[in-house]
């Protein structure tokens, strides 16, 4: 074993090595920011400090060379030795790489296994060149004496400071020369237990003259010989110290063998270039003050001591095995490197299409989160450990779920845009037919690397590492606390998923939380494509782990819903007796939802100069029109479009089903969708397809076209000044030319883009609308920008009724608003206004209009999106089915319902106690129906002619 004898003496070097060390990386670090406030002094410390790096170094290399012991050198303690650093230096750069992406270079990975070639990890090269040396010196016979050799390292001594004068501007030769000398020389000089007291002469004359050397370079730092001297007198002064004749008090083996490893641990942790690379790009992102200091400060602090700690455990577990102890403390390099790896693949799989370049654009700057998702990884790690509770089962098995998991993960990007979610893991009965969808050969390789794996698992059990990880307490504690800490992820996403969809402000509730917005993360649970690739697939995995679809109803049971299915077929034939068309198959019905769509003159204290749209409130005045009571504000589109296309209803959904586009349509089949009621059915979205999951929504809804961005080709996307989305002109043209496409009834869904936020003065060319009200200046400022936006939809809005209107075949639009703007900011909607406003910033703008003349329709002054397919069906004259039927009842005697809130036809709200015991028979009706198609047993289904 080498490293195995050390004094009191050796181990003050070695300490006071590493705290120079240390130092100098800090002050490095932090001279690299440019401090608007940095003061004289603290430059000055700062450059010192970084001065010590070149003192640390020769310290640590001294220290380890005065621990070799000879008689215990031989080739194959070089071997373990050098297994060691690579066990260290593998574990570094892997996890570096998994952190900080933009490490990834082609020579990386190379260069961990192989350090010695990493120029700038030198030190290795000196360490084991010098154990060669040593060892092949141990077996050449020699009549050398010791005074011979102490002759040689005088000379050579002096031959290196004359080099360094004459070659001052060679600092990194001068360090190698000088690190190589060191180590041989303090190995030598304790081996041969050589103590002088010119040492008590020597010691302080070197550290004066350091001192001196310190404050010179600090003066005029471009000269080269004062660093040369530096290295010189550094050199001088190791061996001077294990020369000295206090402290030789020997230390046990045990402990010699694990401070030795700690110091060589730690050493190779601060001088990998790696991490270097890392610290100093994450001290750069920081915003330039002198507060930063104290933050960064901690954070080095807080990385140091988890370092450190690891390493030490390490150490113990390296020293008990060559004490001849088997434990599982030496497999912590192993578990670094397993769970780094992995995740790297598991990450990078994501970009193998769009490349490296992609990966460093998109997570280049997300360090801290990078670490969040390594977390992750880990716990899953360490819980399948604690249940296995054997090395290599646990090990193989999590490496195969996790390359399952890549390659799943990459396989569904492919194909649908999305990544593995949590809900997917519902869908393993239809695995077979899953598996013929991807790269059969893949399938095979990873059916054969999972047969080939356990069969060397069951091998490498039986002979090595055998035994259980964990005592029985101990494992206990890993698994319940992996798995808590798990839940405990899953439960804060899911948390700010809900603050997202309410369009609210995270709030430091909880540390998890605050960390996980500090670092950088924002819940987009419409938009996991775009989550996974720039948050991580595995923070955005926890994001949809916890989804609930409904509360089960009280009552439910098969002939609950039999009865219900029989109560609305007869309501059904009884509404179907007054009604004229079979079917809408001949009629071309059109929803319109109009991005951000309502009047700002319907908030209270707002007034605008002009008004913004008096083409829609005139059509509106003689149309089937009113309010929607929208489930969002400022956000939350998919979901009311859900909602229309369903008739179904976020109210009576759990709230952790935020998005039902992405969390409940994939694993749901047979979903009422108006689509079922014709054959023709298009949809349009001037944006990409991908968001909200709607390109595989669409499909499954049955829409034959979806043009979009990432879809079917659209003709016009022509955008209104400098406004970053389609134009609502371009959407209507679009509209009319699939209208236009055939002469056969159809449906047609129209999500238009142009009122979308940001809402900027200067959108826009023109702005002739002033703002005024209880609101703050940018708000105001925005609501002006916003009303152009609407007038320029209201002309366009005239434009499309003006050509539909002198259409021969029969033609409805359903058009409404589906959420208030996110801009309205002030006094207006803060503190008690803004509960007593709330049902003013959840009301939008609809109408619904027919080239044809229809009669006039009830009950539609405050609707729910819900409501839109029985006013459809009532204002076309059209028979419904008993699910229409039921919608039908909920719109004649339910108020507009959304949020666990009710809304009265005045646009108040009412409480559920004050409603009529007929509209609470149908809402528990509407309820149980829900909770039968989307998470219970479809009885309502299976029975037939109930959608349809």
């Amino acid at each position: 074993m080498i490293f195995s004898k050390m004094t009191k003496k050796i181990f003050v070097m070695g300490t006071i090595s590493l705290i120079f060390l240390c130092l100098a990386l800090v002050s490095s670090l932090l001279l690299n920011m440019q401090f608007v406030t940095k003061t004289i002094n603290l430059e000055i410390f700062l450059k010192v400090g970084s001065l010590f790096k070149n003192i640390g170094i020769i310290g640590i290399i001294g220290t380890l060379g005065a621990t070799i012991e000879y008689s215990k050198l031989s080739l194959s303690s070089l071997a373990k030795l050098f297994l060691e650093i690579l066990a260290y230096t593998i574990s570094i750069s892997t996890f570096v790489l998994a952190v900080n992406v933009t490490s990834i270079t082609k020579f990386a990975l190379i260069q961990s296994i192989l350090p010695f070639i990493n120029k700038s990890y030198w030190i290795i090269g000196v360490i084991l060149f010098g154990l060669i040396l040593l060892t092949g010196l141990k077996y050449l016979k020699s009549s050398i004496t010791p005074k011979l050799i102490i002759s040689g390292i005088f000379i050579i001594a002096a031959f290196l400071f004359i080099f360094s004068l004459v070659f001052s501007n060679r600092n990194l030769l001068l360090m190698i020369a000088w690190s190589l000398f060191v180590f041989l020389v303090s190995s030598y000089l304790t081996n041969q237990n050589l103590i002088t007291r010119v040492a008590y002469v020597l010691v302080p004359f070197f550290v004066a003259v350091l001192g001196i050397i310190l404050t010179l370079i600090v003066r005029t730092p471009s000269l080269q010989i004062e660093h040369a001297l530096l290295i010189d007198c550094v050199s001088f002064l190791s061996l001077s110290l294990l020369v000295s004749p206090n402290g030789n008090e020997k230390l046990h083996l045990f402990s010699t063998l694990v401070i030795s490893r700690v110091f060589l641990g730690l050493m190779l942790l601060l001088l990998n270039p790696l991490v270097i690379g890392t610290l100093t790009k994450y001290t750069m992102l920081q915003v330039a003050r002198s507060s930063t200091i104290y933050v960064l400060l901690r954070f080095y602090m807080c990385t140091f001591i988890i370092a450190l700690g690891l390493i030490i455990v390490e150490s113990f577990g390296v020293a008990r095995r060559y004490l001849g102890v088997r434990n599982m403390q030496i497999t912590i390099p192993v578990v670094v490197c397993m769970v780094s790896s992995t995740y790297l693949i598991y990450n990078g799989l994501q970009f193998l299409s769009s490349g490296i370049i992609s990966l460093k654009n998109l997570q280049g700057n997300a360090l801290y989160l990078e670490l969040f998702n390594l977390v992750i990884i880990l716990l899953l790690y360490l819980f399948i450990q604690g249940v296995l509770n054997r090395f290599w089962y646990s090990n193989f098995l999590f490496v195969m779920l996790m390359l399952i998991l890549s390659y799943a993960n990459y396989a569904k990007l492919q194909a649908r845009d999305e990544p593995i979610i949590r809900p997917d893991f519902g869908m393993i009965n239809s695995l077979p037919e899953i598996v013929k969808m991807v790269n059969m050969n893949v399938v095979y390789g990873l059916i054969a690397g999972l047969i080939g794996l356990t069969i060397l698992a069951v091998i490498l059990q039986r002979f090595f590492m055998k035994g259980p990880i964990f005592h029985w307490p101990l494992r206990v504690l890993v698994v319940l606390g992996s798995a808590l800490l798990l839940y405990n992820f899953a439960q804060t996403e899911n948390q700010m998923n809900l603050i997202a969809w309410k369009d609210k402000k995270v709030t430091d509730s909880s540390f998890l939380m605050a960390s996980l917005t500090n670092a950088g993360f924002s819940a987009h649970p419409g938009a996991l494509e775009m989550s996974s690739t720039h948050y991580g697939p595995a923070v955005t995995f926890m994001s949809t782990v916890i989804i609930k679809t409904m509360d089960k109803p009280n009552g439910y049971s098969q002939a609950r819903i039999n009865q219900i299915v029989e109560k609305y077929k007869r309501i059904s034939r009884k509404i179907n007796k007054t009604r004229k068309n079979r079917s809408l198959n001949k009629q071309t019905v059109v929803y319109v939802l109009s991005e951000s769509y309502a009047d700002p003159r319907m908030m209270p204290t707002v007034k605008l100069s002009s008004n913004p749209i008096p083409f829609e409130q005139s059509l509106a005045k003689h149309n089937t029109s009113g309010l929607m009571d929208s489930p969002s504000y400022g956000g939350g589109t998919a979901n009311i479009e859900f909602e229309s296309l369903t008739g179904l209803s976020m109210n009576n959904f759990d709230p952790s089903m935020v998005t039902p586009y992405v969390f409940l349509v994939p694993k749901v089949n047979n979903l009422p969708v108006i689509t079922d009621y014709f054959k023709t059915k298009n949809a349009i979205h001037p944006y990409s397809g991908v968001t909200y999951n709607r390109t595989n929504v669409f499909k499954k809804f049955g829409f034959q076209h979806f043009y979009s961005f990432t879809g079917d080709k659209l003709t016009f996307a022509k955008r209104l000044d400098k406004s970053p989305y389609v134009s609502d002109d371009s959407a209507y043209r679009q509209l009319l030319k699939q209208i236009n496409s055939t002469n056969k009834g159809q449906f047609i869904q129209l999500s238009t883009m142009q009122n979308h936020m940001p809402y900027h003065l200067g959108t826009y060319t023109e702005n002739n609308y002033k703002a005024t009200g209880n609101l703050t200046k940018a708000s105001l400022d925005s609501v002006e920008s916003y009303s152009q936006g609407l007038h320029y939809t209201d002309q366009d809005l005239k434009m499309l009724i003006k050509k539909v209107s002198k259409m021969k075949k029969h033609v409805t639009i359903v058009w409404y608003g589906d959420h208030l703007p996110g801009l309205y900011e002030g006094n207006l909607v803060s503190g008690k206004n803004l509960v007593k406003y709330d049902n003013k910033l959840h009301q939008t703008n609809y109408f619904i209009y027919s080239n044809f003349k229809h009669a006039k329709i009830k009950h539609t002054k405050v609707v729910s999106p819900n409501m839109f397919t029985p006013i459809m069906f009532k204002q076309t004259d059209t028979k419904v089915s008993a699910y229409v039927a039921l919608l039908t009842e909920i719109n004649n005697y339910v108020p507009a319902a959304e949020r666990d809130k009710f809304m009265a036809q005045n646009g108040k709200y009412i409480t559920y106690k004050r409603l009529s015991t007929k509209a609470k028979t149908i809402i528990n009706d509407y309820k149980l129906i829900q909770y039968d198609i989307t998470a219970g047993k479809q009885y309502s289904i299976k029975q037939g002619n109930f959608i349809k």
